[in-house]
């Protein structure tokens, strides 16, 4: 459903904070590879919109889907309400889990059924990002400003993350682009 890449780039495509969370996702050659749409059980849910007054999103419950070119969904994004920032992400075939180790470490850990798949250590203030399975580096997500000709332009791009890699299966880049979601969410959305 998701096809195959060594280089994908997420960017946000909401302007407004009050809007739900839309994300698009490209590959090497630029062409939309899918897009990350929040449900509106999340982003309508008055609870979430009280928290998010009082300057308290980390608390807010979360459900975001992954959506293939074609719009099939090809994964769920799910966080409870309260003090955490784990996540469950749920496909077709699997459940994973993604732990996050505390703010100023930077360590996310994903893991399936109790087994680590692989492990993200940040640096650069949650610019830079590196994935390990075991000892092999697996991929490298960094996060970067967009260069605009004007102010305005600036003001409303956002930034961009570079995931790069070497050859994942699919469940390793629906997991890679989930997690560099979730550093964007987690880190830079506070």
């Amino acid at each position: 459903m998701l096809h195959p890449s060594t280089y994908y780039t997420l960017q946000t495509e909401t302007i407004m904070t009050h809007q739900s969370k839309q994300y698009s996702i490209s590959d090497n050659e630029n062409q939309r590879a899918a897009t990350f749409e929040e449900d509106s059980s999340s982003s309508g849910n008055w609870l979430n919109h009280a928290l998010q007054l009082f300057n308290l999103k980390q608390m807010t419950s979360l459900h975001i889907k992954l959506l293939s070119a074609k719009q099939e969904v090809i994964a769920h994004i799910h966080r409870k309400k309260g003090l955490t920032s784990d996540v469950s992400i749920q496909t077709a075939d699997a459940t994973f889990d993604l732990r996050f180790k505390g703010s100023i470490s930077q360590k996310i850990i994903a893991e399936s059924a109790g087994e680590t798949l692989f492990e993200v250590n940040g640096k650069n203030m949650a610019s830079d990002f590196e994935v390990k399975s075991g000892d092999t580096q697996i991929a490298t997500i960094q996060k970067r400003s967009i260069p605009a000709p004007t102010t305005k332009e600036a003001w409303l791009s956002g930034d961009i993350y570079h995931v790069r890699g070497s050859e994942w299966t699919e469940e390793q880049a629906i997991l890679l682009l989930c997690t560099t979601l979730m550093i964007d969410l987690t880190y830079h959305h506070k």
